[in-house]
């Protein structure tokens, strides 16, 4: 009986691990697109996680909340490795620049290229914006 007890409780803990990864993994869509066509166009809406940003690189238009979310800063201060040093052979830098246009990508869907991080009027927008030195 005890074994039986212990088995049901198992299960039950399982199944409630399942479901909660899949309902993490896995979120269901609004209704509105899920009855739109793949062909037909929408306006965003409010709860749109994708930023829209003007045509042209992005890190040029960004504003201080954007910095801190495309330029890491922990544990490697990459906005001090790229913008404020600027040398290619620092530590970190091929890194820092890699992660740089991997989450520009991901917020906006504008595929950076390595000129297009290292632009001198980034580095000027990136001063200008955090204040820095």
């Amino acid at each position: 009986m005890r074994n039986l007890h212990w088995m049901l409780v198992s299960g039950a803990a399982v199944v409630i691990a399942i479901g909660g990864a899949v309902y993490y993994f896995f979120p269901m869509q609004p209704a509105d697109q899920a009855a739109t066509l793949p062909n037909e166009t929408r306006s965003p809406s409010n709860d749109s996680r994708m930023l829209v940003v003007p045509a042209g690189n992005p890190l040029l238009t960004a504003d201080a909340n954007q910095f801190g979310r495309w330029v890491p800063s922990y544990p490697i201060r990459c906005g001090e490795i790229v913008f404020e040093r600027g040398n290619s052979k620092a530590p970190n830098f091929s890194f820092c620049i890699g992660e740089i246009r991997k989450r520009v990508t991901t917020a906006t869907g504008y595929q950076l290229n390595h000129d297009d991080v290292v632009d001198s009027r980034v580095a000027a927008h990136w001063h200008e914006i955090t204040g820095a030195k």
